[in-house]
């Protein structure tokens, strides 16, 4: 419980102090400490979560055709074909 009272000081300090919201992430650590894992993979397994997410959310947000921020669709040329490392000058 300690290190959990230690995020959940955090939490609060960045309130007051940086008007930041509360989130999961102040409390990921202290997860991640109990389940063993080791510290310098805190961030590589944050980044992947956070990856599936936001790609879980475009693809929600396009099946209920309700996108939140602007679609970045691809405009460009299609249909083009490849050219190999090899046959480029």
């Amino acid at each position: 419980m300690n290190l959990f009272h230690v995020a959940d000081r955090i939490e609060a300090v960045m309130k007051s102090e940086k008007n930041m919201f509360s989130n999961l992430d102040w409390y990921s650590a202290v997860s991640y400490h109990m389940m063993g894992v080791p510290t310098p993979m805190f961030t590589p397994i944050f980044v992947i979560a956070r990856t599936t997410g936001w790609g879980s959310h475009v693809i929600e947000q396009r099946l209920d055709n309700k996108i939140i921020r602007p679609s970045a669709n691809y405009i460009g040329m299609e249909d083009r074909r490849y050219t190999s490392i090899e046959e480029r000058s």
